[in-house]
């Protein structure tokens, strides 16, 4: 079997800041040919490195690429590239705005060239942005897209992420439109120039930071009122544990998310009181109703906080292995922090043959587990120019390429449509990682309808802010932010009679999406086996946490959980406290990308062959990706990273400073000589320090000490404007009036059928001739269901009211 990209053939230009766009196309089948200077591209130079000096940076993330060297500074490697660029589909370019066009290749001048190509640019801020030019890191990012802002002991300065990985939610995000651009060339015939933004990709992760920013708040304890507040709290005077230490390492646990964590907290004290480690007096207590006690008074914080101390000294005599069965067994929300040693040896993970060997060297395996066409690792990441001969007998371009002021060729006479225009899927997930995928399809133009009901609400519409309205489960904005332009259909599906609807939306949908606890679509009647007899040519995607087989399928878990045993958890925070586990529901964030590349080169294939298939993605097995460096590092010398505090490999200084006014930060990183040269023009004290890296701490206290006393905005524009990566931690109050996203038009005005108009997060990727931009705010529970049923599905009147009557409609 064929990959779902097979035939399509990918020039890979970017730098190591989007490297994962084209590995990703890669690993759906296509070939990428990583186009490289005479020196080789920067990720080959990238840490982490081996033994022998390699970088695994780049064995991570060349896997499956070929390499020609090209020297695009000059004529005849501008030409080479014009040759080579009338043979390609696709070309991934994560260079400066006009890097490439004042060599002759930018959109315009290529798609002269060859009318079909795809040509992708992958960037901090986007193309037509104040800073479109500035260069920036993985910290630097992280600040810009407030992630940043959002992590870290609140008696300290934030900490990113403990690997560099901030990046390749662009990158990724920029992947997986690329996969979906080629569904609409297959309709049109026609390329299309895609700009993607880095800063709005991690906006897009932060969960409902956003909508904070949206009603002009920060979010409680990240804004001035930072440093109130050590660690959470339950109630007053009872701690809300998040990572917490066992007998060899951490776990993250969550008791206080709704139905889920009542029921995991009592499943955790029912284990505590099997082993006679709970205060006798607190027996008896319902813990499934704590939080409901705390609130009516009847059980005092006092009581409360006695049992979670118990419960914390009972955990710390336990080991992961121990923890995790007894997780995955009761159903508790508990996970271990897993290092990159205990992901080697994960038993989920050996038990889906996640790990493959790639010439003798293991990997990361298959993101997605596509039924049709499955992820197959062909070679290693090659030798620079090892694939030269693909740039020899190339037929030179017929085209001459225009000036940069002309227009782009003219495009069909047919005006093309959206960009998913005709595309009909059946949204039957819930919380964020399912409904973030369907609603990057409906804001591309798909029909879909999301399925809901009052029976079960969403635990995503309780989730703050709320705007003032007389009912809270209509009014949150995360809800309506992350299900944009879609229609609800408000159906139970525990109800008998709702089986009918669901076997009419199952064969009408061309994609069905599905992201519950393994089984549980099989049980309601959606799953696979029920999908394809019902209509063959469909595309179903499943997300969960640890996927659909193994003995952990069933683990009951959230975005916290999915951090700790991706490996995030253990490589975040300071090396002398706990870790931190990464803002939000970090993997529900990742995910997304990868199953929407997966389902966009699924639809592909199947608009070449007809053929539907089925589509398994492990949320966690996804985001290892993200860290797949440190777990080949791992195996090959044994190092075990912990966490990295703001320490780097690639960047000396490397910090988060203190800056004027009330729990202000400004992130910096150098990782060149030419950026220290500039720091050091901007800030002359510097000229002290004799060796940025062996000196590291004399720079820190210098930066430390200009930074104080100066507003951090104008200090990071200042050192931008010198070519120093440079920029503030962005609070939600900050984001509407960012110059980047100001320029991007990020935030866009949507109505909503309860709270009304307001705004909400806009795309990540600017379609040049198939914009896609939301058209309304997500749905009520129900907001659609007489328009979908009889629109959309056929039914008669008199049988939307026989179904009613039955109360499978809501």
């Amino acid at each position: 079997m064929s990959g779902a990209l097979e035939g399509i053939r990918v020039l890979d230009l970017s730098t190591r800041l989007a490297e994962a766009t084209g590995k990703t196309l890669a690993d759906l089948g296509a070939e990428v040919i990583k186009v490289e200077p005479p020196g080789g591209c920067d990720a080959r130079t990238t840490p982490p490195l081996a033994v022998d000096g390699s970088s695994l940076f780049w064995a991570a993330w060349g896997l499956g690429k070929y390499s020609v060297v090209c020297d695009i500074d000059t004529p005849a490697g501008q030409e080479q590239l014009r040759a080579l660029a009338a043979t390609a589909d696709v070309l991934v370019e994560s260079f400066a705005p006009g890097h490439l066009g004042d060599r002759g290749l930018g959109p315009d001048h290529l798609a002269a060239v060859n009318p079909g190509l795809v040509y992708v640019s992958v960037t901090p801020f986007g193309w037509d942005t104040p800073d479109a030019s500035v260069t920036m890191t993985d910290l630097t990012l992280s600040a810009a897209g407030g992630l940043l802002a959002m992590q870290g002991e609140h008696d300290r300065v934030p900490t990113p992420v403990g690997y560099p990985e901030t990046s390749f939610l662009g990158a990724m995000q920029a992947a997986a439109d690329t996969a979906m651009a080629l569904c609409e060339r297959d309709r049109s015939g026609r390329g299309q120039h895609l700009d993607s933004s880095m800063q709005a990709a991690v906006l897009w992760s932060l969960m409902s930071i956003t909508s904070y920013a949206a009603l002009g708040m920060d979010f409680p304890n990240r804004g001035d009122d930072r440093a109130d507040r050590s660690h959470p709290e339950v109630v007053p005077g009872v701690p809300m544990p998040v990572i917490e230490p066992c007998a060899d390492g951490f776990v993250g646990m969550t008791l206080v998310v709704g139905e889920q964590g009542n029921r995991g907290m009592k499943a955790l004290m029912n284990w505590v009181i099997e082993e006679g480690a709970l205060d006798d007096d607190l027996e008896d207590l319902d813990w499934e109703k704590w939080l409901e006690m705390l609130g009516d008074g009847s059980l005092r914080p006092a009581e409360a906080a006695t049992g979670v101390g118990d419960l914390l000294a009972f955990v710390k005599t336990k080991t992961q292995a121990e923890i995790q069965r007894r997780a995955v067994a009761d159903k508790m929300l508990v996970a271990p922090c897993y290092t990159a040693a205990r992901l080697a040896d994960d038993p989920q993970l050996a038990a889906r043959d996640f790990w493959v060997e790639v010439d003798g060297e293991v990997h990361a395996g298959p993101f997605a587990r596509l039924s049709a066409t499955p992820i197959v690792y062909r070679h290693p990441a090659p030798a620079l120019g090892q694939h030269q001969d693909l740039l020899e007998n190339l037929t030179p371009p017929v085209a001459t390429p225009p000036p940069p002021d002309d227009p782009p060729l003219a495009g069909p006479a047919v005006p093309r449509t959206a960009l998913f225009e005709g595309l009909k899927v059946a949204d039957l997930s819930w919380i964020a990682a399912g409904p973030l995928i369907a609603k990057d399809l409906a804001n591309l133009g798909a029909t879909v309808v999301r399925v809901e009901t009052e029976a079960r609400l969403d635990t995503l519409r309780w989730i703050p802010p709320h705007v003032p309205h007389s009912s809270p489960m209509s009014a949150g904005h995360p809800m309506a932010n992350m299900n944009q332009s879609k229609l609800g259909l408000g159906l139970n599906f525990t109800i008998p009679e709702a089986k009918t609807v669901i076997d009419r939306l199952v064969t009408w949908a061309d994609v069905v999406v599905e992201n519950y606890t393994p089984g549980t679509a099989a049980r309601l009647g959606f799953g696979y086996e029920r999908v394809r007899a019902l209509n063959p040519s469909a595309v179903m995607l499943s997300s969960c946490m640890r996927g659909q087989t193994g003995p952990e399928a069933r683990h009951t878990g959230f975005g916290l959980h999915g951090a700790c045993l991706a490996g995030f958890a253990a490589l975040t925070g300071w090396p002398d406290r706990a870790p931190h586990a990464p803002w939000g529901a970090y993997t529900d964030f990742i995910s997304p990308r990868y199953a929407l590349a997966a389902l966009g080169a699924a639809l592909h294939h199947r608009h070449r062959t007809g053929q539907g298939q089925y589509i398994d993605l492990s949320q966690i097995e996804a985001s290892i990706h993200f860290l797949a460096p440190v777990v080949l590092e791992y195996r090959e010398s044994g190092r075990v990273r912990t966490q990295a505090g703001l320490s780097s490999e690639r960047a000396a200084p490397h910090g988060v400073y203190r800056t004027a006014g009330v729990e202000r930060f400004c992130a910096l990183a150098v990782e060149t000589d030419e950026q220290w040269e500039a720091l050091c023009s901007v800030v002359p004290e510097l000229e002290r320090v004799d060796d940025r890296w062996a000196d590291s701490a004399a720079a820190d206290g210098i930066l430390a000490a200009w930074f104080a006393d100066r507003d951090g905005f104008e200090a990071a524009r200042q050192l931008r404007g010198a070519g120093v990566p440079a920029y503030m931690a962005l609070r939600p109050t900050d984001f509407t009036a960012d110059p980047n996203l100001v320029a991007r038009e990020f935030f866009i005005e949507l109505d909503h059928g309860a709270i009304g108009p307001m705004i909400f997060d806009g795309p990540v990727t600017a379609f040049s001739a198939t914009p896609a931009r939301p058209w309304r705010a997500g749905p009520l529970v129900g907001e659609h269901t007489q328009q979908v049923m009889s629109e959309i599905l056929g039914f008669t009147d008199e049988e939307i009211t026989t179904l009613a009557a039955t109360g499978a409609l809501t």
